[in-house]
């Protein structure tokens, strides 16, 4: 019988594989399956490493830790802040030694140095300073200001408001007070014509006899017989009856 052909899925003779696919098939089953291999060896052996780590860090190292935190360091931090801060850096360190110490440099440097230096400033610099900026300066910006603010008020207010009195309202004053005097002096006689005469005359004439002859009539008819009547009549009764009360009461 003869040697059975290889044949492709579509029936046809399968292609022959030629010496450089088989040796490219050694040297990759020599070369890279190895290294293949040892890369797969490595990363089991950091998993396995890793995960040795972890359990140790889990199960070992972690409780540890917390046992150590909880009742060795903490405990030794509390103690050695409590004391070194409460009692050496306090009382110690800051009140035997800090507190001297910054108020010598505050009253023996700090306070002499800005002393000095405030009045260098003041005395020096600030004042100097003022004088150049006020004479110099400020005082002739203020006088051009001023005589700007006096030459505008001169020709804009005080020049036009003395033409408006000179020629507008002086002479309307004088016509209303000329007009209002000889208003009143026609008013007056006016009022003296019409009013006053007549009243004067009808009081000469007429009022003053009437009332006259009223207060006559008033003094011979109401006055003297009532002061005859009180002086004949109602101060006797009044005796008379006082006489007759004192004696019913007993008195």
């Amino acid at each position: 019988m003869s040697a059975e052909i290889p044949s492709t899925p579509g029936g046809g003779p399968a292609p022959r594989t030629s010496i450089g696919q088989w040796i490219a098939r050694i040297i990759a089953i020599i070369v890279l399956i190895p290294l293949r291999l040892l890369w797969e060896g490595v990363k089991l052996v950091c998993r396995i490493l890793l995960a040795a780590l972890v359990f140790f860090w889990m199960r070992l190292m972690r409780p540890v830790g917390r046992f150590l935190h909880r009742w060795v360091l903490r405990p030794l931090w509390i103690v050695l802040k409590d004391f070194l801060w409460g009692w050496l850096l306090r009382h110690l360190l800051w009140g035997l030694i800090l507190t001297p110490i910054v108020a010598f440099v505050v009253d023996w440097i700090l306070k002499p140095v800005r002393k000095a230096v405030e009045e260098f400033l003041w005395h020096r610099v600030l004042v100097p300073a003022g004088r150049w900026l006020w004479r110099w300066v400020l005082k002739p910006i203020a006088k051009v200001v001023l005589c700007a603010v006096v030459f505008v008020l001169n020709w804009c207010v005080v020049w036009p408001l003395r033409l408006l009195w000179r020629w507008i309202l002086h002479p309307l004053w004088r016509a209303l007070k000329a007009t209002l005097r000889y208003g009143w002096r026609v008013a007056t006689a006016i009022v003296r014509v019409t009013v006053v005469i007549p009243c004067r005359a009808v009081y000469r004439t007429v009022l003053r006899p009437v009332l006259h002859a009223l207060g006559v009539v008033w003094h011979y008819a109401v006055a003297r017989p009532a002061r005859w009547l009180n002086t004949r009549v109602l101060r006797p009764m009044n005796r008379f009856a006082a006489d007759i009360w004192n004696g019913i009461l007993g008195r």
